[in-house]
């Protein structure tokens, strides 16, 4: 990584997620509504797996070709983030896939202990366990990412890419 450019820092990641989130969820409405559409239209009954593997692809496809284009989502770019593979280059197809897949299984790790307490969650027998297995996950990966000089998640470690921070416009990058 050129002396320039910094890990980016943990507050910033977050609220970039939060933009992209926000334009996830958005995304995954209007695919929503266009399989309801075409299901109606069909007079086909709906699948719950297929659903789960389209929006999947949905949400694929918009991190993926920010990642390999430029290496910023909306959100990044807001907060002068960059994903870079371990050569300094937008990261491949490969490894953008990659990082979305175990991007979405840590935000899943991430959000189980809150969403264990959910009254209709908070009866399953595993609740309680999940929820412990979920914060104690959590709170490892942010210490190992807060030991990582490069400040690297999980997603990143398994995809071999990097999140840096962008100078401000205007400012030299030497």
């Amino acid at each position: 990584m050129p002396d320039f450019l910094s890990p980016a820092p943990l507050w910033r990641r977050l609220l970039a997620a939060v933009y992209d989130s926000l334009l996830l969820v958005g995304l995954w409405m209007a695919a929503l509504l266009a399989e309801m559409l075409v299901r109606d239209a069909l007079g086909t009954e709906r699948h719950w797996a297929v659903l789960r593997a389209y929006l999947f692809v949905v949400g694929l496809v918009f991190f993926v070709w920010f990642w390999t284009h430029g290496g910023q989502t909306l959100g990044m770019r807001a907060w002068r983030l960059q994903l870079r593979a371990g050569d300094d280059r937008p990261p491949s197809w490969l490894q953008a896939g990659v990082r979305y897949a175990v991007m979405l299984a840590v935000w899943g790790v991430v959000l189980t202990p809150p969403l264990a307490r959910l009254p209709h969650l908070r009866e399953l027998p595993h609740a309680g366990l999940a929820s412990l297995a979920g914060a104690a996950l959590s709170a490892l990966a942010l210490l190992a990412m807060l030991a990582d000089r490069h400040r690297r998640a999980p997603q990143d470690w398994i995809s071999g890419t990097h999140v840096v921070t962008l100078p401000k416009a205007g400012r030299s990058a030497g």
